[in-house]
Order: structure tokens, then C-alpha cells, then sequence
């Protein structure tokens, strides 16, 4: 039986590593939430957990040496984070597309997933292109891809694309990327009442040791920080945040087939009903206090731009002008260039992309229809089923 000790990957990853100090205390409590709800509630099948011990090694040593970094190396830990921008939206809302073509301008770091999962040491400029970290993270998303291809047109994920913050977030243990992958309800719900202000913290310091070497304007995305846009502000007070809007029933489908396929990468039980049951309940209580706060006047809303998804799709540079006007950045006719050759290329690639119905779901339309109603006319969002 492979192990989900918390105690013995903890020792585990002192071993393989031969550093002993985690840092702060806090990750411990989610820590231990996560690995409980894979013994006792995901039931993992023997590939499954293989791949689960596997990524939780990976993580608490990249930890491990990003803690002893940063005790010897303090500088890291005083780089400034000038006016990032956040891309946060409902996930499948056109997040990662927006997220993908800003990422295409001249100047801009966006994490990629490599230098996630492998921190240290920190990336250099003249080698971040062909750094070996690179093969190594796409030869694990390799694997995951092999055991379910349907994935792929999903969400594609590769070592060298933008990636998200929850693999920043991961390292606190506290991530929708472990309830993405693995049926944990009793860690969503536990996770649910945390402070979340540390995630932030970790993530700053993250970023200002991934720009250490490799500096630019922080272009960053996760689908999570709708639901924590006051920490967000509290972290990064100049920060920029785009949020993209579609039909919240629209992309329960979507959602709901994608942690479906995520799941069954790691048991052969999968509930569709229940996770489209509680995707049901949960976006629609996100929807009302996304509303709730933007209508506050608790946040710079003169720092939040919305992004209707049929728009970003029509037509992405009006989108990206419109954007870069708001922001006071200088547009250029190579940028532009770029986001029309990447449109015409991804188009070409995703000819074959999943297609996704509500009523797969199991959902009652009219009455998720109306609790709806006060998000979709607050922000002008369309019903598309």
C-alpha cells in the first residue's frame, strides 16, 4: 500500500531532500484536512494514489527548498510586485484565454507551470526558454494526459504555458486545485472557514523570487480569487483585476464533466450527480457574493474591468484595446500581431474541442435560472441554455 501518512511524507520529504525546516505552521492544518480526505473520502485507486503521493512529495519539497532559499538568500523576499494583473473569472468563462493572450506582450511574466512545481533554484533570463525544468514538468503532465486524452480538450497544460496560482496557493496546502483533483469534501468544507490571507502571502513571496532574475509585469490568473477579491486588494493594493463573465449555467456543464474526468484519473468512483449538485450550490452562492461585494463600494472598482465571454471571443483585440485603454498601457502593433497568430492557432487546435450540455447535469433550469438572476443582470450576462 502506498502511504498518505501526513507524518510520514512529511519525514519522507526530509530525507529525499535532506533539509528539515517547513517554515510557518500554518500549512499543517490543511495539510492534514487533504491528506485525511484521501483516506477516507476519495477513494483512490492504486494509480490514483500512486499520482497523489507523488504530486504531495513534489510539493512539500519544492517547499522545503524554498524556505531554506529564502533563509539564506532574505534579498529575494524585498522585490516589489508593480501593478499585476489579474485575470479571475468563473472557471470555463474564457479565463485562460484571456490569461494566455496577455500573457503574449512584451515585458509581462506569467508563471509557468514548470517553475511552480520546480522553484529553485529561481529561473534566469537567458535560460528561461530552455531551461531542463521544462521537459521535466511537461513529461509529468505527459502521464496525466496518456491515462485520460480526452483531458486535453478539456484544459490544456503543458510545462511552458501560463498557469494559475493554485499551484502557488498548493504549497500552502490550501487550493481548489486538491478539490479539483480529488473528491475531498470534508477538506472543501474545512477550508471553506480559513483565513486565506497566508495563501496570499506565499504567493507574493513566490513571485518576487520567480522575478528575482527573470523581472517583468506580473500577468496572473486562477478562477479562485473571485471568491477572495478583498484579500486580493489587501496584498496587491495597485493590482489590476479582470473578471470574465459567462452564463453561471452554462459552465456548470462544463465544470461539472471536467472535475468528473479529473476525479476518475484517481477512482473508479465518480458521483456526477453530486459534483454537479454541489457545483450548483456553490456557484450560485459565488455569484451572490461576488454581486454583494461589487455593489459594496468596498472595493477599487476603478481597478476592476468585466469581460462579457461571447466579447472575448467575437473579438479578442477589441477586448485587449478596451483593456489596455483602462490599464494606460502602451499598445504595439507586434503585440497585437502576436494575439491574432495565437487566435488563428489555437482555433485550428481546438477544432475538435469537448463539447458540454446542462442538461447532463441533472440540474432543475428554471429554478437555477432564477437564482441567478440578480449576477446575470447586474453584469449583463446572456443565458446560453
Amino acid at each position: 500500500m502506498i502511504s498518505l501518512d501526513p507524518d510520514e511524507l512529511l519525514f519522507d520529504a526530509q530525507a529525499a531532500t535532506g533539509l528539515q525546516d517547513f517554515g510557518d505552521d500554518w500549512f499543517q492544518v490543511p495539510y492534514r484536512w487533504l491528506l485525511e480526505g484521501m483516506q477516507n473520502e476519495a477513494q483512490l485507486h492504486l494509480p490514483g494514489r500512486l499520482r497523489a503521493r507523488t504530486e504531495i512529495d513534489r510539493i512539500l519539497a519544492n517547499r522545503l527548498r524554498l524556505i531554506e532559499l529564502w533563509r539564506d538568500s532574505p534579498a529575494l523576499l524585498t522585490g516589489t510586485v508593480d501593478k499585476p494583473i489579474f485575470v479571475t473569472g468563473l472557471g470555463r468563462s474564457g479565463t485562460t484565454l484571456l490569461h494566455e493572450l496577455l500573457a503574449l506582450d512584451d515585458g509581462v511574466r506569467s508563471p509557468q507551470l514548470w517553475e511552480l512545481m520546480y522553484s529553485v533554484p529561481p529561473p534566469q533570463a537567458d535560460s528561461y526558454e530552455t531551461d531542463p525544468r521544462i521537459s521535466r514538468a511537461d513529461d509529468e503532465i505527459t502521464v496525466m494526459d496518456e491515462m485520460v486524452p480526452a483531458f486535453t480538450s478539456m484544459h490544456e497544460n503543458r510545462g511552458f504555458l501560463p498557469t494559475e496560482c493554485i499551484f502557488a496557493f498548493a504549497h500552502q496546502f490550501s487550493s481548489d486545485m486538491f478539490t479539483g483533483l480529488y473528491n475531498v469534501p470534508s477538506y472543501m468544507i474545512s477550508r471553506s472557514g480559513l483565513d486565506h490571507a497566508p495563501e496570499y502571502a506565499w504567493h507574493r513571496k513566490m513571485l518576487t523570487t520567480l522575478s528575482s532574475d527573470y523581472p517583468g509585469r506580473w500577468v496572473l490568473k486562477a478562477p479562485s480569487h473571485l471568491s477572495s477579491l478583498p484579500l486580493l486588494f489587501q496584498e496587491y493594493p495597485d493590482a489590476r483585476v479582470v473578471i470574465t463573465h459567462r452564463d453561471p449555467l452554462r459552465v456548470i456543464g462544463s465544470l461539472a464533466d471536467l472535475m468528473a474526468t479529473l476525479h476518475w484519473m484517481h477512482s473508479n468512483h465518480v458521483d456526477h450527480a453530486g459534483i454537479a449538485e454541489l457545483l450548483g450550490f456553490g456557484l450560485g452562492y459565488l455569484m451572490d457574493e461576488v454581486t454583494a461585494i461589487r455593489d459594496s463600494a468596498s472595493l477599487p472598482e476603478d481597478q476592476i474591468s468585466d469581460v462579457i465571454y461571447q466579447d472575448l471571443i467575437a473579438d479578442p483585440i477589441s477586448v485587449i484595446t478596451a483593456l489596455y485603454s483602462e490599464w494606460d498601457l502602451e499598445l504595439t502593433e507586434g503585440y497585437l500581431n502576436r494575439v491574432r497568430s495565437y487566435i488563428a492557432a489555437r482555433h485550428t487546435d481546438r477544432s475538435n474541442a469537448h463539447e458540454y450540455r446542462f442538461e447532463e447535469t441533472g440540474l432543475d433550469l428554471a429554478e437555477n435560472r432564477e437564482r441567478l438572476a440578480p449576477y446575470q443582470e447586474r453584469f449583463g450576462v446572456i443565458s446560453e441554455v
